[in-house]
């Protein structure tokens, strides 16, 4: 009897040993799978188009399962940026719902880089009217323009007459070509020229001087000195001027 009772109690013992082990593993378990990682959420609706600041932002523990791959795991990162689409409170904000105003992470968009009240407009450069490729986004240029215009004489007869003028001064060069990024582009080796074109931010005024003195006579851009934004707004001048000076 004594050797029975002896062996249920070692069957206890052993029953009680096996069931400790087997709570610890299930605790390692729920440990592995409770491993959480911090990912930037919203805090509140944010619209489209919207610019992001810290406090529509918070970081909130997830499991590393739960964690979209393109989360955002620093507010620093998202702040500042735009919103490509509504994001709703309490999503992770991902940076494919992100847009950079600068454009130097690849995600940029122009729009985003024009100021309110401004425009973007392009116009069409060659090798000497646009610096022989020197020019990159975030420059910042003066615009001459030369026109042609024929006037009459004090004798009857009619003389053409060379006008050069300045047409616009200090002007934020937007983008060369499809480039937004202050790395600008590289000269195309087959043609010799980085790019063909220079988009510049521009009052409404201004885009529609440039449009008529590109269709009328032919621009040159000028750079600038980023340290220097003086306007010296100089007098039109004629071919005669230099000639007579």
């Amino acid at each position: 009897m004594k050797k029975i009772k002896f062996l249920a109690l070692l069957a206890a013992v052993v029953a009680a040993v096996l069931l400790y082990k087997f709570l610890n593993t299930l605790d390692e378990k729920a440990s592995v799978e409770l491993v959480k990682t911090g990912v930037v959420i919203a805090s509140a609706n944010i619209p489209p188009n919207t610019p992001i600041t810290d406090d529509m932002l918070e970081i909130k523990q997830l499991p590393v399962e739960a964690a979209h791959a393109e989360a955002v795991v620093n507010e620093a990162a998202a702040i500042g940026k735009f919103s490509k689409y509504e994001i709703m409170a309490g999503e992770q904000v991902l940076y494919t719902k992100l847009i950079s105003p600068e454009g130097g992470g690849g995600d940029g968009t122009l729009a985003y880089e024009i100021k309110p009240g401004m425009r973007a407009i392009s116009i069409g450069v060659g090798n000497l009217s646009g610096l022989v490729g020197m020019i990159k986004p975030h420059n910042t240029v003066d615009i001459i323009a030369q026109f042609q215009k024929t006037e009459k004489q004090p004798d009857g007869e009619e003389k053409t007459i060379d006008y050069t003028t300045m047409i616009a001064e200090n002007i934020k060069v937007l983008a060369v070509d499809d480039v937004i990024s202050q790395e600008g582009k590289t000269k195309n080796p087959e043609t010799g020229t980085a790019y063909t074109s220079v988009t510049l931010q521009v009052t409404v005024y201004q885009a529609m001087e440039l449009n008529m003195s590109e269709y009328k006579g032919q621009l040159r851009l000028i750079l600038r000195s980023p340290l220097d934004e003086d306007m010296v707004n100089p007098p039109t001048i004629k071919f005669d001027d230099i000639i007579i000076n």
